[in-house]
């Protein structure tokens, strides 16, 4: 059952309609009036009544609160705000504003600590660097099922060229999973073109989605469309944020 300990509540005029909006999170804007958190954003804290545009009304920074959830929660999970301001599991560089009390669904109003404007700072990134000999890549996984061990996400995919490719016409493509789950965009197309100059860079396609990872999730890279090179390596460099 959801219960409150406020520690710490402020009063702000509400700068749009909030009325429909209790125990979302909210933020102050550019007039120091508040509105609701958008996705990943720092927030003032939850708020606990329902003003309209131009009223007063109160918000937890600090304490224990009722919060509305956007996702599945598990207790003890750190929360973000998502984009319509409902509390959901923090990932990447998302501000933190809340630890969650109580495990819930997507819509479920469920008690949350507050914290006092914890974030994750500046964004931070890992490479992982995975040496690959480009004769021995066929069909199938060329990496599986690694655990980075800490949530984030996919940022970019490239392939560095270490030992130029001399035999034309060769290629093969790779693509990463998440669990099971192929990324959207990140795929890299190797052929003997594109890795006959040493220190060569090649780009994988951008991402655009599927590419947030947890800290108990896996990460395997996968090769198709394969015509057997004869020879070249270089490094797979993956950016994890």
């Amino acid at each position: 059952m959801a219960v409150e300990e406020l520690i710490y509540n402020t009063s702000v005029i509400a700068g749009i309609d909030l009325s429909a909006k209790q125990f979302y999170c909210v933020k102050l804007n550019a007039s120091g009036q508040m509105i609701l958190s958008g996705a990943g954003e720092n927030a003032l804290g939850i708020l606990q009544d329902k003003p309209t545009s131009g009223q007063v009304g109160a918000v937890c920074c600090l304490g224990k609160s009722m919060a509305i959830y956007g996702a599945s929660v598990t207790a003890g999970q750190n929360l973000a705000s998502d984009a319509s301001g409902k509390l959901v599991p923090a990932t990447g560089s998302d501000a933190v504003v809340a630890v969650a009390a109580e495990s819930g669904s997507d819509g479920e109003i469920c008690s949350v600590y507050v914290v006092s404007r914890a974030t994750s700072g500046a964004i931070q990134k890992s490479i992982l660097s995975i040496p690959l000999k480009l004769s021995k890549v066929a069909s199938g996984d060329i990496l599986t099922q690694f655990t980075p061990g800490f949530p984030g996400q996919i940022v970019k995919v490239s392939f560095v060229v270490t030992d130029p490719v001399t035999t034309a016409d060769k290629a093969a493509t790779l693509n990463l999973e998440i669990n099971t789950t192929d990324v959207s965009g990140g795929v890299l197309s190797l052929t003997s073109a594109s890795c006959g100059t040493l220190g060569a860079v090649v780009n994988a396609t951008a991402i655009t989605g599927n590419n947030v990872f947890d800290a108990d999730d896996t990460i395997s890279i996968e090769a198709s469309s394969v015509t057997a090179f004869a020879e070249g390596e270089g490094v797979l460099l993956i950016v994890l944020g």
